[in-house]
């Protein structure tokens, strides 16, 4: 399973791209490394749009404090769903083409 990570542009969470071809130019970070490519089902729950710096402070638990389960924003390069509770994750399977 998914477990939230410990840094981000929106803090440590789980980190979704929309599209597959995003996938490519999304996993660049100092934690990310390329493989195959996972198609996910997600909760969002309720979602906060965040700006494109979003907030590298923000925490599932202060996300939860302001009503909210799940974050979008957009670094400038297509847009990123953010959850910080793995149960949020319904199901995983490897995309195919």
């Amino acid at each position: 399973g998914f477990r939230p990570g410990t840094r981000g542009w929106c803090g440590g969470g789980i980190y979704f791209a929309t599209t597959p071809e995003d996938t490519f130019k999304k996993a660049i970070g100092a934690d990310s490394a390329q493989g195959c490519i996972l198609q996910a089902e997600v909760d969002v729950g309720r979602v906060k749009e965040m700006p494109s710096n979003c907030d590298s402070d923000l925490t599932g638990d202060k996300l939860v404090a302001e009503g909210f389960d799940s974050v979008i924003f957009n670094p400038g390069d297509g847009p990123e769903y953010i959850v910080y509770a793995a149960p949020r994750v319904l199901s995983i399977k490897r995309y195919v083409k």
